[in-house]
């Protein structure tokens, strides 16, 4: 009979120099793996975008109008409230997000039918609409808790409201021009603002140079760069907030300070920002969907938002 030579088993030393290449295999496979999640999640922010935008532009074909950032019957003025008529806006004292105007063009005909456009966004009869998570408002980088509802204080109750992500930046700070931040423009606001129903033509800037909606994500909670800062730390934030919009008002590289050079993800308090690394998405008027660089100079970024002063600037990608 063949003699047969014991089994060999493993050394320590043999098996701590597996494992350390097990180790390093994984720490060179991980950044792989993790930059392949979050190319998967922009890519589904840049969809979710996409539906936006030609759920903008459907109702544009539908009302021959974008959709207002909100409608509100708070105002005295007769020429505003008229606007808010040809929505369906008619009891005074109310408010309205554009995310609600929009819930039929993004296959969200049944919630649209449960809001109640005679009670104000924040009362108990759109409680149900308010609360509800729609995934077109939400970008998949942004991890949610506690089942993604936020919270807001509305005249002093607290409210629970459906996160969202994107919202219309609507105009730029003067500010910025008396710094010298941007050059001075004859008009400053952009396509879809508070009780403006405004139609494609008068994009006189171009459609593929004008933005519709920018990515403002996180909201409320305060994040500067990359890092969370404070729960609820902002104000508005909820796809179905008529607080949603806002304007580009320039903060220092550390989010800090208003009234400085950087446009993109340095603070989201009330400015465009991603958790995508060094730039954001953004819906443009011809229903495109691009990103912005953060380094673009703000010079240029905020000609991009105006619809008709008189500037033509191509994003940059």
């Amino acid at each position: 009979m063949p003699h047969r030579s014991p089994r060999r088993a493993f050394t320590l030393v043999e098996l701590l120099v597996v494992i350390a290449i097990i180790g390093t295999l994984v720490g060179l496979l991980l950044p792989a793996v993790q930059a392949a999640r979050e190319a998967a999640r922009r890519s589904q922010c840049t969809n979710n975008l996409k539906q936006i935008g030609l759920g903008l532009h459907n109702f544009a074909s539908a009302k021959r109008f974008f959709p207002p950032a909100a409608a509100s019957t708070t105002t005295t003025s007769a020429q505003q409230l008229e606007l808010c008529k040809r929505l369906g806006v008619t009891v005074k004292g109310q408010r309205h997000g554009w995310g609600v105007f929009l819930l039929p063009y993004l296959e969200e005909s049944n919630l649209f039918g449960k809001y109640d456009f005679k009670s104000d966004w924040s009362s108990a009869a759109n409680k149900e609409v308010r609360e509800s998570i729609v995934p077109a408002f939400l970008c998949p980088t942004v991890s949610r808790e506690g089942g993604g509802l936020t919270t807001k204080t509305v005249s002093g109750a607290s409210i629970n409201i459906g996160p969202g992500d994107y919202a219309p930046d609507n105009g730029y700070d003067t500010v910025l021009e008396t710094k010298g931040l941007v050059d001075a423009c004859p008009n400053r606001n952009g396509v879809m603002d508070v009780n403006v129903l405004r139609q494609v033509a008068e994009i006189t800037d171009g459609t593929s140079s004008t933005l519709l909606i920018s990515e403002d994500a996180c909201r409320p909670n305060a994040w500067r760069g990359k890092k969370q800062t404070l729960v609820m730390g902002q104000t508005d934030g909820g796809w179905c907030d008529p607080d949603n919009e806002y304007v580009t008002h320039g903060y220092t590289t550390d989010g800090l300070t208003v009234n400085g050079p950087c446009h993109t993800n340095c603070t989201n308090n009330n400015e465009v920002y991603s958790l995508h690394a060094g730039m954001a998405n953004h819906v443009f008027a011809d229903g495109s969907v691009r990103f912005i660089s953060a380094d673009q100079d703000i010079r240029v970024f905020v000609k991009l938002i105006t619809y008709a002063g008189g500037d033509l600037a191509p994003a940059t990608e």
